[in-house]
């Protein structure tokens, strides 16, 4: 008996049920705001939530999520590894847990706003391409998977046969044409200037994204932020269009790469504003699970 089937039968189907719902409504609008349902990726926000609960949503084509906290990354990745899924790092990342947070399968980091961090997680992926392929498939597999990092480990690219890139990766030498091992980030920024969350403050954000971008094997993919908990439309929908127009600004300046265009913003109870705003990611939670226990 699989975990799914642990379940009750009820409490799965209701989980697929808000899952269409949620979907429905984020395709609406995208449409409206983008011009294509497609625009938008949902991404499942599982904190505190079991991987038999997790894997409903994955079976059920849902397969972007996201966790805070990377003790609930890495204490997860076993149980959900026979899933097809991709996993973000949504929240803080400290210097000590950069590693862990490697090995658990992290596709992407959405939260930094440190260059420390990121400069540790760039140096944490030479080392282990110096180490070999091995090394980076046991150790970083998210850095060498999905549409070019997996070439990394044995499909053609460019010239190069996979077994020839997979030993030049073993040597520590890429060949022409190869795609060295990448870790997808966003930068993390605090557009609604509350002390208590995380983020960078605006102005120094086209700083970090320079120091950032440099790094080899980071990726800048976007922005993120976690908007202003208002009441109305008018208080919560600024420090999205402030996100927005910051991500275009820092483009138009080359301190963010031009294709680092994805937003990730909004959440169960604002989504829909954010997307209206630009979004390209929104990060759902108790819209799906229901409200944390």
């Amino acid at each position: 008996m699989t975990d799914v089937d642990a379940l009750q039968p009820t409490e799965a189907q209701a989980i697929r049920d808000r899952l269409d719902e949620v979907a429905a409504k984020v395709r609406t609008a995208a449409n409206e705001a983008h011009g294509s349902p497609e625009a938008v990726r949902i991404l499942l926000a599982t904190k505190t939530q079991p991987a038999a609960r997790i894997r409903v949503a994955l079976e059920a084509g849902f397969t972007l999520i996201g966790e805070n906290r990377v003790q609930e990354l890495v204490a997860k990745a076993p149980d959900l590894a026979d899933v097809p899924h991709e996993a973000h790092l949504i929240g803080l990342l400290q210097k000590n847990k950069v590693n862990h947070t490697l090995r658990a399968g992290a596709a992407c980091v959405q939260s930094i706003d440190d260059v420390a961090v990121a400069q540790k997680l760039s140096a944490r992926i030479e080392t282990l391409l110096h180490e070999g392929a091995a090394a980076l498939a046991a150790e970083a597999p998210g850095t060498v998977r999905g549409t070019s990092p997996a070439q990394s480990l044995g499909t053609t690219t460019g010239t190069a046969s996979g077994a020839e890139h997979a030993d030049h990766i073993t040597s520590g030498i890429a060949p022409a044409g190869a795609v060295a091992p990448v870790l997808e980030v966003m930068l993390q920024v605090n557009t609604s200037g509350e002390e208590s969350k995380s983020g960078v403050a605006p102005a120094d954000a086209e700083a970090l994204a320079e120091q950032v971008r440099v790094l080899p094997h980071l990726r800048i993919s976007g922005l993120m932020t976690i908007g202003f908990p208002g009441a109305t439309e008018a208080e919560i929908r600024p420090s999205y269009a402030d996100l927005r127009e910051l991500s275009q600004r820092l483009r138009e300046t080359g301190a963010l790469p031009a294709d680092a265009t994805a937003l990730s913003m909004g959440m169960s109870g604002d989504y829909a504003l954010a997307i209206a705003e630009g979004a390209t990611m929104v990060r759902v939670g108790s819209s799906v699970f229901g409200a944390r226990s």
